[in-house]
Order: structure tokens, then sequence, then C-alpha cells
């Protein structure tokens, strides 16, 4: 081997092991994806306080009136998964994986926010944008495969 093939060999030999030892991912951001900016709810009957994830361009609020947080700015992380999920929290946390999509909810295909807790997770819980349609306990929770 010429000392030019030696040079490349061990240019990209170093470029590779760096990517793996920096474990090289998709690049986060703070920006929340338009599709899923709305004020989603998990409107079941008979609660008197539901649910609710209320996505802006920069900003998240989730969990209930009696107990939610809010992440903003610095502090909030999307990060898009395949498939069309993103993973949306805490920076540097192991965040939920949220995806909008079409189910049939109340008799109605409605445009819902499925939330899975975990990236391996089998079950999403499901979302809707406002609190005028009531899901049934059974509709709430959604079996992936």
């Amino acid at each position: 081997m010429n000392k030019i093939t030696k040079t490349i060999v061990l240019v990209l030999t170093t470029a590779l092991a760096f990517c793996m030892v920096t474990g090289y991912v998709a690049e986060a951001s703070s920006t929340v994806p338009k599709s899923l900016r709305h004020e989603w709810y998990q409107p079941l009957k008979n609660v008197k306080d539901p649910m609710f994830i209320k996505l802006k361009s920069h900003a998240m609020d989730s969990g209930s009136k009696a107990f939610h947080h809010k992440i903003s700015g610095k502090d909030l992380q999307v990060i898009k998964k395949s498939k069309g999920w993103y993973q949306i929290g805490y920076t540097g946390n192991n965040n939920p994986t949220y995806k909008v999509t079409r189910r049939k909810v109340s008799g109605k295909k409605r445009t819902v926010l499925l939330k899975k807790n975990s990236s391996h997770s089998h079950y999403a819980d499901v979302f809707l944008i406002g609190k005028k349609t009531k899901m049934n306990l059974g509709e709430s929770s959604v079996y992936l495969g």
C-alpha cells in the first residue's frame, strides 16, 4: 500500500470510531412539530379531572388539574423517531413517544394522539383534541402489537 492509501484508511477508521464512541444519533430540537401542537385530553366518562397534554411550538404541559408539569425552552427536547413517532420531554431523559393518527373513538373516526411511555412499549394511551367527546375506558388505551 502506498502512503496516500494508508492515510485515507486511517482517516476513515478514525471517523468511524468517533461516530461509534459519541453515539451519533438524530439531532434533538426544542420545536414541537405542527401536527402535534394542540390541547390533547383523555376525557373518560365519570372522570372529572381528565389527563391532558398541551403541546405548543416550544413548550409542553402535561398531567391533570391536580398535578401537572411544564417544560419549555432549552429544557424541552424533541427527537424524531421512526414511523412518525416523536420523543418529547426533558432534555437528556428517556421520554415518552408520541404520534398523531386517526382512530375510531365513540363510533367516529377522529384524530388522536398516541402516547407510549417507553419506545419499546406495545401499548399506547389515546388522547383527543378537546374535552367534548367522552371515551370509554377500553378506548383510552390501544395495543400496537
